[in-house]
């Protein structure tokens, strides 16, 4: 399947249609549905459209590639065993990921001070 069909099929399933229930609301054939939603075919801008509006959302939605959110404990000795981390095209040495952990743990302990004081003593007014 294209990510297009399955983010097509996604949406008719979200929104309770069947593939016959879209080829009858936007008089298409439900081979054309179906294609659509198997990758088989792309589908045009006008039924592109016509569906994002069936659907509720943009063509930007349909169309834009989803990130897909990969969580990692860096702190975990077994992260290290399992993955490689890269800035640019150099690979981090274990020192230095866990150097960068260390400033992003004292950077957010500035930052929740700082928040803290600036809500406290500085943010109520009398």
């Amino acid at each position: 399947m294209s990510e297009i069909g399955d983010k097509l099929k996604k949406l008719r399933e979200e929104n309770g249609y069947t593939p016959e229930e879209i080829a009858r609301e936007l008089r298409f054939t439900k081979s054309v549905v179906w294609s659509y939603e198997l990758g088989k075919r792309e589908p045009s801008p006008k039924h592109l459209c016509q569906m994002a509006q069936l659907f509720g959302v943009t063509v930007d939605d349909i169309l834009k590639e989803e990130k897909h959110k990969i969580v990692i404990d860096l702190q975990l000795d077994k992260t290290w065993e399992d993955y490689k981390l890269f800035v640019g095209h150099m690979e981090l040495s274990k020192a230095e990921v866990e150097d960068a952990i260390l400033l992003i743990k004292a950077r957010r302990m500035v930052k929740s001070q700082t928040d803290r004081r600036l809500n406290g003593s500085y943010g109520r007014r009398h």
